[in-house]
C-alpha cells in the first residue's frame, strides 16, 4: 500500500469555507493554503490557488466547504500504555497511530503515571520516536513517584539532552497513588525543572496529577511560597482541574495569579462545568489547556480505598469536548479552539505549533462545518487522513487503515 506523500512535495488545499485560527481571523477571500516540507508556505485566493497549479507540480486537495483550523495539541498522552491497578491484565494498550490521526492529533505529550515499572522511560521515548515519523511527538519524564524516574539520570540532563522532553510529570499530588511530595520536595523538583528549561531551551514546567485529596493545590502554594519568589507560578502546571468543585475553586485563584492549568476532556460533563465556570467568572482563559489523557487507565475506588471500577481513556476526547463546546454549551468555535491548540502551544513553549500562519508547521484539520467531522488530517505537510483511508501503524489493520511499511535494503 502507498504510503503517505513525502513531506518534499507541495500540498495545495483549495474551496475552503473559512479558516479558524487563534488570532485575528485571515481575510475572507482567502480560501486556500499552501504546505512545503514541514511548514505552512502561504494563505492564498482561489484565483491565486488556480494560478499555483498551473504553474507548479502540486498534490491537490479541493475540500468543498470544509473548515480549516490548526491541528490538535494534546500533552497529556499515555503513549506507551498506563494503567495497572487491577493487575498486569489490566495494563492499558499502547497509542495506535491511526486512532491519534483519526482523533485529530498532529502534537501528542507522552506520559507515564502510576506504573513506572513495566512502563519504562525507555518504552515511552522509544514510543515517542515511532511516531515521530508521522506526527510531533514529545515527552514528559518522571512519573507520579518521586523521586522521578529519568532516561539519563535526572530531570534537568534529560531536559538538556533529549530534545523531546519538555518537563517533568505528572508528579502525584492529593493522590494514595503518589509518594506524598512535600513542599519542600515540590519546591526542588520545580527548581531543576526550571533549571533544565533554561539550559535546555524548553518549557521545563512541572506536570502535576491533582488526585482528590482535601488539600488541592495547597501543596504547589507552599512549594511557591518557600522558594520566596524564585520560583514563578508558571512552572507548575497542574492536571485533572475539573475533578471536583474545590478544584474548580481554587483553579480560579490559581489563573489569576498567573498560572496556567489542565482539564481533562475525557471527563465531558466536569470539563464542560470547569471550564464555564472560569470563562463566567472572567477568569484568564488563555491559560487553560484541555488535555485527553489518552490510553491511561480510569480506575474507581469507593471511600475505603477499593477498587470498584475500571476503563481506559479514548483519545477522541479532545475532539468530543469541543464539539460540546460549541454545539451542547454554545462557545463560539474560535473561543473553544484554542483550548486545545495555541493555548497547549503556548504552555509548553512551541510557538510553530497550534496555529494557521505562514512559518507555522503544517498540521492542519480539515472539518465539516456542522458537525466538525475529521474529514482530512495533514500532519507536518503530509496528509495522514482522507474520507477514504487513514495512516496506521506498521502491524495496524481494519477497514480504511494504510498501515506503513517497513524499510526494504537495497538490493
Amino acid at each position: 500500500m502507498a504510503a503517505a506523500q513525502p513531506a518534499t512535495s507541495l500540498l495545495l488545499v483549495s474551496g475552503l469555507s473559512e479558516f479558524h485560527c487563534p488570532g485575528p481571523p485571515p481575510s475572507p477571500d482567502l480560501t486556500a493554503l499552501l504546505c512545503g516540507g514541514n511548514s505552512l508556505l502561504a494563505l492564498l485566493t482561489e484565483a491565486q490557488a488556480a494560478a499555483l497549479r498551473d504553474l507548479l507540480p502540486v498534490q491537490h486537495i479541493h475540500a468543498a466547504g470544509l473548515v480549516c483550523t490548526p491541528g490538535l495539541v494534546d500533552l497529556h498522552v499515555h503513549l506507551a500504555g498506563g494503567g495497572g491497578e487491577a493487575g498486569p491484565a489490566s495494563r492499558t494498550p499502547e497509542a495506535a497511530l491511526s486512532q491519534l490521526i483519526q482523533s485529530g492529533l498532529t502534537t501528542v505529550v507522552g506520559v507515564t503515571g502510576t506504573d513506572s515499572v513495566m512502563r519504562s522511560q525507555e518504552n515511552l521515548v522509544a514510543k515517542m520516536q515511532a511516531l515521530r515519523e508521522d506526527l510531533t511527538a514529545l515527552h514528559w519524564c518522571g512519573s507520579y513517584r518521586l523521586p522521578p524516574p529519568t532516561a539519563t539520570g535526572s530531570v534537568q540532563r534529560d531536559l538538556c539532552l533529549l530534545p523531546s522532553c519538555v518537563g517533568v510529570g505528572e508528579v502525584a499530588v492529593a493522590d494514595h497513588r503518589g509518594s506524598a511530595p512535600t513542599s519542600q520536595d515540590l519546591l526542588r523538583l520545580g527548581l531543576e525543572a526550571r533549571v533544565g528549561g533554561l539550559l535546555g531551551g524548553k518549557a521545563g514546567l512541572v506536570h502535576v496529577h491533582m488526585g482528590p485529596g482535601p488539600e488541592g493545590l495547597e501543596p504547589l502554594r507552599q512549594a511557591l511560597a518557600q522558594s520566596f519568589g524564585q520560583l514563578p507560578i508558571s512552572t507548575f502546571h497542574p492536571t485533572h482541574m475539573g475533578r471536583n468543585a474545590w478544584l474548580v475553586q481554587q483553579g480560579d485563584s490559581w489563573l489569576r495569579d498567573g498560572g496556567s492549568l489542565d482539564v481533562t476532556a475525557g471527563s465531558q460533563e466536569q470539563a464542560l462545568a470547569a471550564l464555564g465556570s472560569w470563562r463566567a467568572e472572567g477568569a484568564p482563559m488563555g491559560r487553560v489547556t484541555v488535555s485527553s489523557d489518552a490510553y491511561g487507565s480510569l480506575p474507581v475506588f469507593d471511600k475505603g480505598g477499593r477498587l470498584v471500577g475500571y476503563d481506559v481513556a479514548a483519545p477522541d476526547s479532545l475532539l468530543r469536548l469541543l464539539r460540546a463546546l460549541v454545539g451542547q454549551a454554545g462557545w463560539p468555535l474560535a473561543e473553544a479552539l484554542p483550548l486545545m491548540t495555541s493555548n497547549p502551544a503556548a504552555v509548553l513553549k512551541l510557538p510553530h505549533k497550534g496555529r494557521l500562519a505562514v512559518g507555522a508547521d503544517a498540521d492542519v484539520l480539515l472539518l465539516e462545518p456542522s458537525s466538525l467531522e475529521v474529514r482530512y488530517v495533514i500532519a507536518q505537510g503530509r496528509v495522514v487522513k482522507t474520507p477514504e483511508w487513514t495512516l496506521g501503524g506498521m502491524f495496524e489493520r481494519g477497514p480504511g487503515i494504510r498501515p506503513k511499511q517497513p524499510p526494504t535494503e537495497a538490493g
